[in-house]
């Protein structure tokens, strides 16, 4: 069931989609390999703290979940222990509820279709495949090509501007995808699908809360109708 109905505060051209936790139920997998990650070099972090970092960027997880210590002494290794481990979970991955049915109606309500994902680029391509959804996907960007990440407002206007769109609805499954959005001036709406709380995503800019990609989808007939 939805949280808050949204009502947008310009018609919007563009969709700018997460994929993590998003589109692709993988937020536990990179729970577990950064909280491995961590342990690996030695360094203890709870589990609960790295889940609440999910969805920014590896540029700043690290610190925000530990120090600038750590960040300086091991974060590059901790990022390529993250990786590898990440890659071993990702054959396991699946689609979240409807993942495909939403991007398929995006198109469907005219809206140009660009991800935005703080993963790698092959991860990101990785999503697409699985998903099967090239022929949806107008454009995407990943962690490799921003020099900042979310919930800085670069991910969201680079995602924007890459497809020369001007307003756009922000979807994701984080605080950190909502802030981002909300920072850049587009609207957002947020998914239950990352294990955050519809409060804490309408507290951090978000719309309205969906509990997943179908339901969103559903609901977009409304959402869509722009009332000035």
């Amino acid at each position: 069931m939805s949280h808050l109905t949204p009502v947008l505060r310009a018609p919007v051209d563009t969709a700018v989609v997460d994929v993590d936790g998003t589109l692709v139920d993988s937020v536990y997998a990179h729970v577990w390999a950064w909280r491995e990650a961590f342990r690996r070099v030695g360094v203890d972090v709870p589990t609960w703290k790295v889940h609440r970092a999910i969805g920014m960027g590896g540029d700043r997880l690290v610190e925000a979940v530990t120090d600038a210590t750590v960040e300086r002494g091991v974060g590059d290794d901790i990022r390529s222990q993250h990786s590898r481990l990440y890659e071993d979970l990702s054959a396991q991955l699946s689609p979240t509820p409807g993942a495909t049915d939403l991007l398929e109606a995006l198109k469907k309500h005219g809206l140009v279709v660009v991800l935005a994902s703080s993963g790698s680029r092959h991860d990101t391509d990785d999503a697409i495949a699985l998903l099967e959804a090239g022929h949806l996907v107008d454009g995407a960007i990943s962690g490799d090509d921003t020099d900042s990440s979310k919930p800085d407002t670069e991910p969201v206007q680079h995602a924007v501007d890459s497809v020369q769109g001007t307003h756009a609805l922000v979807i994701g499954d984080s605080v950190w995808d909502m802030t981002s959005a909300r920072r850049a001036g587009h609207e957002a709406v947020g998914l239950l699908t990352g294990g955050v709380a519809a409060c804490e995503l309408l507290e951090s800019g978000a719309g309205g809360a969906y509990e997943d990609p179908a339901e969103l989808a559903e609901a977009l007939d409304d959402l869509l109708a722009f009332r000035p």
